[in-house]
């Protein structure tokens, strides 16, 4: 009988560890559950401060045909939330935006994007010219905001000495350097003038008798 307990002893199988294993089951569970539960949060978070990031930008108040002067009725400000690089045009440039062509067919209700926006135009009575200068008739540092009087130089053969006058009045837009062949040192400069005074400066351009002088400003 002792032999045969000894042997039911020996011959008995452990306990089996199931419910530890279960146990720790349910803590990787929890854990994988509080993790999600964790990313979910910053997601929303995330996605609430995207949102709440609005800028104002310039819309259309009314459809807008392209070559179309835009005015300051035209625009009207949105707040946009907009991911990734875009060229909306800020709402603080209306007033700079105001005056300037459409470059296209532009619906009402559109965002308005810096291609949109065409170069400035003339102000009301004025026309942009441009003049071919070859040196000496320009003062040296010659630049863009400079006021300057046109002055056309007598034709040639129109007897006597008579001095140079003044066709007209300007602002210099812009001085770049001429690309024609030949032309070195030669300059063309891009004026402001009054409408009425373009014929005469014109003429005097291209017969080369344009000069340039540095002017105070309102002369």
């Amino acid at each position: 009988m002792a032999g045969h307990g000894r042997s039911r002893r020996a011959g008995s199988r452990p306990a089996a560890p199931g419910p530890r294993r279960a146990g720790g089951s349910r803590v990787r569970l929890v854990a994988g559950v509080l993790l999600l539960v964790v990313v979910c949060a910053l997601v929303l978070a995330e996605g609430r401060v995207r949102a709440g990031s609005r800028e104002p930008v310039l819309a259309l108040a009314r459809p807008v045909a392209a070559g179309q002067v835009i005015t300051v009725s035209d625009l009207r400000v949105v707040d946009v939330s907009a991911a990734g690089p875009v060229s909306l045009v800020p709402a603080f440039r209306r007033a700079q935006v105001a005056g300037r062509t459409a470059t296209a067919n532009l619906p009402a209700g559109s965002l308005l994007a810096a291609g949109d926006v065409g170069a400035p135009s003339p102000g009301r009575g004025q026309a942009w010219l441009g003049v071919a200068l070859k040196p000496g008739r320009y003062p040296p540092g010659l630049s863009p905001g400079q006021h300057v009087g046109v002055l056309a130089a007598p034709a040639p053969g129109s007897g006597g000495h008579a001095p140079a006058r003044v066709a007209g009045y300007g602002v210099v837009l812009s001085v770049t350097a001429a690309t024609v062949p030949g032309a070195a040192a030669e300059m063309v400069v891009e004026l402001e003038v009054p409408r009425d005074v373009v014929p005469q400066v014109a003429a005097a351009s291209a017969a080369g008798r344009v000069s340039l002088a540095v002017i105070p400003a309102g002369r």
